[in-house]
């Protein structure tokens, strides 16, 4: 045998392989689509690319295509100094103890320190102080939406909606998937800390009013069990959110309306399912197999929070 030759390997001459092979190319055509749903306030996608099946296969088995044509075992790349993957793979090799390790998010930052914070200055009527005040109650609530265990897992979000104004607060909860993530019931993220890229910026609004900015992107690694996932794309939705926070200051202002609120926003999710049983809950592609709609183009704002906020769906909403 050639043992440069994959066609000629053994593992793909077996007749159980083929049927294997033959299995797994039919759930990679029905998987092969970028998930999307879109909201008035939310926007979702995401994003699976499944490789050919006998590679696949092998990376099943433990042996790359690479390692059977000799060169060796793959290298695993570094999460510190390597550039970081553009765009999210669907097919490669998970370590579950660094699930970000090439995906864009593998230089990231851990939770909240991944969002950069100007250095307090005074902005129109608000001086450097109050500003700064600003930047971290908005801070907070960004932390507390994307990275809050009792938000996420426990699904309460009293510790959230009371960062907020008391006039804001009734419509808060009333929307609030629309403000934080729920994780799915049933699905669990992996014992790592979620991934964020993003900026904040600050700018004066109306009398009596700061307008702080947000742009950013989190990733998060659902712990996949004993499933078989193709790769980073399965378990690992990417979150963009671009989003106001206002903050109300001064005798102009009710009492009620004195205080932080949440303005005009959007999110997109890629690499999520679009079928579970709260479809604005978090959960995983890898919990949704046998999706079935049109395919999207990348978008560039995905990953990236200086582009644009990508605004095409195709979850049927």
């Amino acid at each position: 045998m050639d043992e440069h030759n994959i066609e000629s390997h053994p593992d793909l001459m077996d007749p159980d392989w083929q049927r294997h092979a033959e299995k797994e190319a039919w759930t990679g055509l029905r998987r092969d689509r970028r998930r999307a749903r879109r909201r008035p306030a939310a926007i979702w996608g995401a994003v699976v690319i499944v490789a050919a099946a006998a590679g696949f296969y092998l990376w099943q088995r433990g042996t790359t295509p690479e390692q059977v044509a000799g060169s060796g075992p793959a290298v695993l790349t570094s999460t510190t100094t390597a550039p970081a993957p553009t765009d999210l793979p669907g097919y490669g090799r998970v370590d579950l103890a660094r699930p970000f390790l090439n995906t864009p998010a593998q230089n990231w930052p851990e939770g909240i320190a991944g969002l950069k914070i100007p250095a307090p200055a005074k902005v129109g009527a608000f001086s450097a102080k109050q500003v700064g005040a600003a930047q971290e109650q908005v801070k907070h609530a960004v932390e507390v939406a994307q990275f809050d265990k009792n938000v996420l897992e426990g699904h309460h979000p009293e510790g959230y909606v009371g960062l907020f104004a008391p006039d804001q607060r009734g419509d808060l909860t009333a929307h609030i998937r629309h403000y934080v993530i729920y994780l799915a019931e049933g699905y669990r993220l992996l014992p790592v800390q979620p991934r964020m890229t993003g900026k904040m910026t600050v700018r004066p609004g109306e009398t009596g009013e700061l307008l702080v900015h947000v742009s950013y992107v989190v990733a998060y690694a659902f712990d996949p069990g004993s499933r078989i996932v193709n790769g980073p794309a399965d378990l690992e939705p990417f979150v963009r959110v671009d989003t106001d926070y206002i903050l109300r200051n001064g005798s102009g202002w009710a009492p009620g309306d004195r205080g932080l609120w949440a303005g005009d926003g959007g999110s997109f999710y890629t690499s999520v399912a679009c079928r579970t049983g709260k479809s604005d809950d978090l959960a995983p592609a890898f919990s949704d197999p046998n999706y079935d709609a049109p395919s999207m183009s990348p978008q560039p704002g995905e990953f990236d929070p200086d582009k644009p906020l990508p605004t095409k769906g195709n979850c049927g909403e």
